[in-house]
């Protein structure tokens, strides 16, 4: 049975998948390939066939191979390492160079050992380096990751698949992967977005088939023959599975049990025992020193250093060396020897991990604790990563020695170094049960305030646990509020306002009269929880009156007192909460620009449609490109989507509310999710993708409906929810969710039509359902609600809805407003709405002619913005109106989307295709299609002509008008 090449059987569709996979990512069309079954399957064995395919119809393909374990799951980046050091590692100097250019420097210490911790990348920062160096991999070749055992995957790495999952399909990348049924995934939601994610291909490969299993048994026992019933025997005990029969064939052939039908009782007492049962036998007849060092290699794990098993199993590596020979010769271990490194010395690994559990379960629960104690102690002595050690660790018990709480702390300084707080917070908690009891107060506030700067970025519920323990052991007032200050928000997060207003006068109770920096973010934090609860500020009026008069100041806490106050001001519809929130963001992005009272200030600006925004927002995300974390990128990308939409970008808008959406879910963060999910699905409603905004509502986490007081902004769902319903033609569930949503807004003061125009909504309701009367007063209340406001989208929209219901000559009147102002403003989408019902009123009202401009200017602006059902609306109405659309419209530099022409311009100033990717955040086919459109739009050849048609523009669309409050 030793050296038998097993043929692959029953995988034709599967092989033919594969080499398909294999030919599109050669062709630059990347994807994902997901192999799906219970252990034994022959998920490995179609990886295999990955590899074969790439060097046959992929030649010149580069591959790289991981294989993630059960030991290395919280080991951060371990599986993205195991992929991209041998292919850094192998890459001459210029290729090196090349692959390290850009953005993917950020990545470095991720893949490679790290430099210096001292000033670490974000995890944001570090995805979207790794991003960059998979498209530096495959700039000239196609490039192939093969990853083994996803389950075990450790979670920065999968949260490296998931981000460049959505990319993939522009790059020559194909990730194949093996994932195993049944077993618990370090993170399930990650693999459950990586195999439902649309570049993904299933491939879930069946048991085998009683022919196969008697064609693989006569290949095992070859001149002896195999009876059909021993066969039979043999397919039922092993279930077909295709390493269970072979682990079954090699016990049989062992035990020299003829493959007749008389012996085919006794295969059915082996079958579901096969492995575990071969793997005993053959180590009961080792020697103890051979014994001793395979269990070593299964507490030490896969690619082991014989040296180090040597060392754990208390031998000398001639002894080492000849038991592993001898465990290879019986395929339970199989060896490699890396010729680079000094003294050729051999890797020590399993053949399958079935092998490797059978053979550590064979150890007692104590004796594995033991031998991961000394696994981790051997390691710190030789200098290893620290997260080795650190790995051993945590599957022992706290010794309460010094050596230990040193590695932990070390492991956890790297993994922040390498952009992976999971890790860290993993092992500052193990550390902190480390300490010794008689550890000095002073050690215990150190790790707690490692604990506490890392928690919020994984787990919000455990940073409050570990700033509570802080909060008590410190006695400094200044450092004691500075605490304060951070629980307070982690108690919001929770939704737990009450407490964390509390905590917030504790904190501004212990400060003297010249700390006016922390007190004013003290004060910013009390504004904005009371802004979003039914309480208010009534409770506090006296003292919160004062606030508002305080005299600005250049601090942060300055600044984000502004932010605060501006956001409430604007939530309840006043226009001076403008000046204050630009004043708050004066100077653009900045670092505490994710504080959580900075969102409302986002969301105030778009409601104002100020055009500062976007590019406060893109300052901040070539920020955190650069050394941001998940947080901050989902709270910018979300916002950035809310302002595009806003201005009409509906394509940007999307891209971008999807990004947002993808970071809150790699977080678990569902706080923010009804917020981007419920614009997302707005966008995809104004393009006419129903369906696809049904899901993004569904990703929203808010049931379809609210039978109790909700927490989080879930309001936007549920206008969003009713605005779909009404789409759908359901307008008796679309009304009630409006009416929810209005009398949730009521109870935390959200008088802003900007901000949620649920009146509005309700009303079209009621008019669709004959209720014109109750219609015309909620239009009427949005109406003049708007009208204080004054910001031209709301204003615009307010005035339209109000036209359409109201009917008559006043119709007309108010249609006409809502062009007027919406003409020159950001807002065009809202202007192509209001043109093309103005358009409408005048075609029913037997004005023909007067209705073809404004016609044939809506379907021009509703193309432009990618709002397909406008523009069909409009150009049905132009036709009723006896005019037809110019086809020459969408030509020129007017025609050109945002994205076109911010990538035409880059491209006009020398910019090449890769530059232009890494500055705008996209991928180097995307800036391609992009300046494919633009050039068959503008009418030239190449770039060279750039320079001149785009220095003979009107005006870009992308920036037309000013917003402005009125």
């Amino acid at each position: 049975m030793v050296g038998v090449e097993w043929v692959l059987l029953e995988r034709e569709a599967e092989a033919a998948v594969v080499t398909r996979a294999v030919k599109d990512a050669a062709q630059g069309a990347g994807g994902m390939l997901l192999v799906a079954g219970p252990a034994g399957i022959g998920k490995t064995r179609l990886l295999g066939e990955v590899r074969a395919a790439a060097s046959i119809v992929g030649k010149g393909t580069e591959w790289a191979s991981a294989r993630a374990s059960e030991l290395e799951r919280g080991f951060a980046f371990g599986v993205v390492r195991q992929l991209f050091e041998p292919l850094c590692a192998a890459a001459d100097t210029k290729r090196q160079a090349a692959l390290w250019q850009g953005p993917a420097a950020q990545a470095r210490e991720a893949v490679l050992a790290p430099v210096s911790a001292a000033s670490p990348a974000g995890e944001f920062a570090v995805l979207h380096g790794l991003f960059w160096l998979t498209v530096h991999a495959c700039r000239d070749r196609p490039l192939v990751l093969l990853v083994d055992d996803l389950q075990w995957c450790d979670a920065p790495s999968l949260r490296y698949l998931v981000y460049l999952l959505p990319r993939i399909t522009d790059l020559g990348v194909l990730v194949a992967a093996t994932l195993r049924t049944g077993e618990p995934a370090t993170d399930t939601d990650l693999v459950r977005q990586l195999a439902t994610d649309p570049a993904t291909t299933m491939l879930q490969p069946q048991s085998l088939s009683v022919q196969a299993t008697e064609r693989l048994l006569q290949q095992a026992f070859a001149a002896r023959g195999v009876d059909s019933a021993f066969a039979a025997a043999c397919h039922k005990a092993s279930g077909g599975n295709p390493l269970l029969l072979r682990e079954l064939a090699r016990t049989l052939t062992a035990q020299g049990i003829p493959a007749s039908a008389g012996n085919a009782a006794q295969v059915a007492e082996l079958g579901p025992r096969a492995v575990t049962a071969l793997v005993a036998a053959r180590m009961a007849h080792l020697p103890p020193a051979t014994v001793a060092l395979a269990r070593a290699v299964a507490v030490l794990g896969d690619r082991t250093d014989l040296l180090l098993a040597a060392a754990h199993a208390s031998q000398d590596p001639d002894t080492a060396l000849q038991g592993a020979d001898a465990l290879e010769q019986l395929e339970i271990f199989h060896l490699d020897h890396d010729d680079s490194a000094p003294g050729n010395p051999a890797r020590l690994s399993f053949v399958h991990p079935m092998v490797s559990a059978a053979v550590y379960d064979s150890l007692g629960r104590a004796e594995q604790v033991t031998a991961h104690h000394r696994a981790a102690r051997l390691l710190a002595e030789a200098g290893a990563d620290p997260e080795q050690s650190a790995a051993h660790l945590l599957q022992s018990t706290p010794s309460g020695q010094g050596w230990a709480v040193d590695a932990l702390r070390d492991a956890a300084a790297r993994a922040e170094a390498r952009g992976a707080p999971q890790a860290a917070l993993r092992y500052l908690r193990h550390c902190l049960n480390e300490l010794p009891a008689q550890a000095e107060q002073e050690q215990r506030l150190s790790v707690l305030t490692e604990l506490q700067a890392v928690a919020p970025l994984v787990n919000m519920a455990a940073a409050r646990d570990y700033l509570q323990q802080a909060i008590r052991l410190t006695t400094d007032p200044h450092r004691k509020a500075e605490l304060l200050w951070e629980y307070g928000a982690a108690l919001y997060y929770a939704g737990r306002s009450d407490e964390a207003e509390r905590v917030y006068k504790e904190a501004i109770a212990l400060l003297p009269s010249n700390e006016t920096d922390i007190r004013r973010r003290i004060q910013a934090g009390i504004v904005t929880i009371s802004t979003g609860v039914d309480t208010g500020f009534e409770h506090l009026h006296d003292e919160v009156a004062l606030w508002w008069r305080l005299e600005p100041e250049n601090t942060i806490g300055s600044r984000m007192l502004d932010c605060a106050i501006g956001a409430a001001d604007a939530y309840a519809g006043r226009p001076e909460a403008i000046s204050r929130l630009r004043r708050g963001l004066l100077g653009g992005y900045h670092s505490w620009a994710t504080a959580f009272s900075i969102g409302s200030a986002y969301f105030a600006l778009a409601a104002a449609d100020m055009e500062e925004l976007i590019d406060i927002l893109d300052s901040g995300l070539a920020v955190v490109h650069r050394r941001g974390d998940l947080e901050e990128a989902a709270t910018l990308y979300s916002f950035r989507g809310l302002a595009r939409w806003g201005r009409g970008q509906l394509t940007e808008a999307e891209a971008d509310a999807s990004e947002g959406l993808r970071c809150l879910e790699i977080l678990h963060q569902d706080l923010s999710k009804p917020l981007t999910a419920s614009w997302l699905a707005e966008i995809l409603m104004d393009q006419g993708r129903l369906d696809d905004a049904a899901v993004a509502l569904n990703r929203s986490g808010v049931p379809n409906s609210v039978t109790q007081h909700p927490s989080g902004p879930v309001q936007y769902a549920l206008i969003a929810r009713a605005r779909l319903q009404h789409l759908y033609g359901d307008h008796g569930q679309a009304l009630e969710s409006a009416l929810n949503c209005g009398e949730y807004a009521k109870e935390i003061r959200i008088y802003n039509p900007a901000i949620l125009p649920w009146r509005t909504h309700a009303a079209t309701c009621l008019h669709a359902l004959n209720r014109n009367k109750e219609a015309h007063r909620l239009a009427l209340t949005e109406l003049d609600l708007a009208r204080r406001w004054g910001a031209p989208r709301a204003l615009g929209r307010a005035l339209r809805v109000t036209g359409l219901i109201h009917g008559g000559p006043q119709s007309l009147a108010l249609l006409k407003e809502a062009v007027h102002v919406l003409e020159g403003s950001p807002a065009r989408l809202e202007h192509a709405k209001a043109l093309a019902d103005l358009g409408a009123a005048l075609r029913r009202s037997n004005q023909r002619q007067a209705a073809r401009p404004y016609l044939r200017q809506a379907a021009h602006l509703a193309a432009l913005c990618g709002a397909a059902p406008l523009a069909e609306h409009a150009r049905t109405e132009l036709a009723a109106a006896g005019g037809r659309q110019r086809t020459t419209a969408m030509t020129g530099p007017d025609a050109l989307t945002p994205s076109e022409r911010r990538v035409a311009e880059l491209a006009a100033g020398g910019a090449t295709n890769q530059q232009i990717a890494q500055v705008l955040f996209v991928t180097p086919k995307t800036v391609e299609v992009h300046l494919s459109a633009a050039y068959r739009k503008l009418g030239v050849h190449g770039r060279a002509h750039l320079p001149t048609v785009l220095a003979t523009a009107g005006r870009s669309l992308g920036n037309t008008g000013n917003g402005r409050l009125k």
